[in-house]
């Protein structure tokens, strides 16, 4: 049986975009600098060490196909590398009005959601290398997004 169990909450604000980038072969880009971040959960506390990237596909069909990369370092020194490449936005009419607006969603507003991976070399926190997460997420106003994170067991 599959179930899951909330392990952790990442924010982020962002600035941008550049583009979009059209016309190229895989489809055009809209590129997001993650400014701030943060991932907050009963086994971790982490903020962004240094400025990430989000590199999002806009598909043909509407869908927003997000392309993450953000380094971050635990309260405690250790580095964590965190990236989803496997995560859609599939926008509705609520959201992208938020999103013109810069106003914020509710979770079941529209379908936005992450599958992420964490690098770490730490044991303290080996456990974000040996199990598979998923997300959810929403808008919380101008340029500034969270999701909240389960742990599949």
């Amino acid at each position: 049986m599959i179930a899951l169990e909330y392990e952790m909450t990442y924010t982020e604000t962002i600035d941008g975009p550049l583009g979009p980038v059209s016309g190229a072969p895989d489809g055009d880009r809209l590129c997001w600098q993650v400014a701030t971040a943060t991932l907050t959960g009963p086994r971790i506390d982490a903020k962004l060490a240094q400025p990430g990237s989000d590199w999002i596909r806009l598909g043909v069909d509407g869908v927003r196909r997000m392309d993450l990369r953000a380094a971050l370092v635990s309260d405690d020194d250790e580095p964590i590398l965190l990236r989803y490449d496997n995560a859609l936005i599939v926008p509705s009419e609520r959201f992208l009005a938020a999103l013109e607006l810069g106003l914020p969603t509710r979770f079941g507003d529209h379908y936005m959601r992450i599958a992420p991976r964490f690098e770490v070399g730490s044991s303290r926190y080996a456990w974000l290398t040996t199990n598979l997460f998923l997300g959810h997420g929403r808008l919380l106003g101008p340029q500034e997004l969270t999701y909240d994170i389960y742990r599949v067991l």
